[in-house]
């Protein structure tokens, strides 16, 4: 098997994120707003939220329990993976179609019921900005540590950060680290989702973007003007707030949020120089990855490093598995353009191979390299090698900056440390 060396990838990264000539953009999803750094306050993985919001139903009504299984069975059928976003946009799409009849026992009553409902849970579950009214609690998100190193950084571009995520995280921590940002809206009384200046990658030059791909808590439908609206998370109603794709659709003639936003990351990615980091992001949204695939292949040097958190269990790496969506599209479908970060494995310029040091660390940098690789402890001499006593160094390890903590703390480091690359 092919070896990755942690350490020469983890310089070239450090050389991206220290430059001023590169674009650098960052896709967030849902691990983000599980590793917030704070033990009891976080966001529900995609795979628990959906278990306990499925729970949930079937206690509240068994009709409704009885059709999500239904749905489940659907969707499955289809080949469609079953979550909340998925289930979300199955339950909408029945109510448009349904009229007077029933479909999976349900009328258009009970769809609207069920639907309202699993928003309802949706928002309690991601409404955690509710325990962060102290001030020095939010200073200890991890969010708040990356926002700490955008502070910091002199950049020519202003960051773009990309999310999956519905909560106010990215916003408590840019505003906390005092960073003006635009977000897709403008206004002050109900600022309205402003399609244009999405579209203009000159608009607010200077300013970092957020970019809340599948909606996010405070946003509504305004039904008077078909406009898509912010408002102040106390004054929203959780059955019209926009959470999942399939709701943002609804307009794509006027390049709503859900399409408008794809379109911005797909020209963010087309940009010269441009690179797009992932991390917390599980290359769930099918839709997402194809704009990624084909816009690579358009954009003459742009890149993706994927920091992916494969690991699903003490011995088991999603990566290793050769029909892993995220290593077929680095191995096979970007043209090298894509590089996946593993937590025990790796794919470079299209190669797969599992993480091992070249040699072994110096004192002097074995706390940087803490930072981003733990290594494995010395095995039992069996062979020839080097040695110390009757153990062997091998080198290999685990890859710790797909966990967004890590990654933070990373950044963090770079931004007290003024960027220095000596101890890499």
């Amino acid at each position: 098997m092919k070896n990755h060396d942690p350490r020469e990838q983890v310089r070239g990264l450090h050389q991206i994120l220290t430059s001023d000539k590169k674009r650098v953009g960052f896709l967030f999803g849902a691990g983000t707003s599980f590793a917030t750094g704070l033990n009891e306050i976080f966001v529900p993985a995609v795979a628990k939220m959906t278990s306990d919001i499925v729970q949930q139903v079937a206690t509240h009504s068994p009709a409704h329990g009885l059709a999500i299984g239904d749905i489940k069975a659907e969707l499955n059928v289809a080949g469609i993976a079953f979550n909340i976003e998925s289930l979300l946009s199955s339950i909408e799409s029945k109510r448009a179609v349904i009229g007077s009849g029933t479909l999976n026992g349900l009328d258009s009553k009970g769809f609207s019921a069920l639907a309202k409902f699993v928003k309802e849970q949706v928002v309690k579950l991601v409404s955690i900005h509710d325990q962060l009214a102290n001030v020095a609690d939010r200073k200890k998100l991890s969010h708040s540590q990356f926002s700490n190193w955008i502070q910091k950084a002199r950049r020519r571009f202003p960051a773009e950060i990309f999310t999956t995520n519905y909560d106010y995280l990215f916003e408590m921590a840019l505003e906390g680290s005092g960073i003006p940002y635009f977000d897709g809206f403008s206004g002050g009384f109900e600022p309205f989702f402003c399609p244009e200046a999405v579209e203009d990658v000159d608009a607010y030059a200077h300013l970092v973007k957020l970019w809340k791909m599948h909606g996010s808590l405070g946003w509504s439908f305004r039904k008077g003007d078909q406009a898509v609206i912010r408002q102040h998370s106390q004054d929203t109603d959780a059955a019209n707030t926009l959470i999942y794709p399939s709701h943002l659709k609804y307009n794509s003639s006027k390049k709503q949020p859900y399409v408008g936003l794809i379109d911005r990351l797909c020209t963010f990615l087309q940009q010269d120089d441009a690179v797009l980091i992932t991390c917390g992001y599980s290359f769930g949204d099918s839709h997402i990855n194809e704009r990624i695939v084909t816009s690579l292949r358009r954009g003459a040097n742009s890149h993706v490093v994927a920091l992916y958190f494969d690991e699903v269990g003490n011995c088991s790496y999603g990566l290793s598995n050769e029909t892993n969506v995220v290593r077929v599209m680095a191995t096979q479908e970007t043209g090298g353009k894509m590089s996946v970060y593993g937590r025990r494995h790796a794919v470079i310029g299209g190669q797969f191979g599992r993480w091992r040091l070249r040699d072994e660390p110096k004192k002097t940098e074995s706390t940087r390299i803490d930072l981003y690789f733990d290594e494995d402890a010395a095995a039992l001499s069996t062979a020839e090698g080097e040695q110390q006593g009757n153990e062997i160094w091998e080198g290999t390890g685990t890859f710790l900056l797909p966990d967004f903590r890590k990654l933070a703390g990373f950044l963090n480091d770079l931004s007290s440390s003024n960027g220095s690359p000596t101890a890499l």
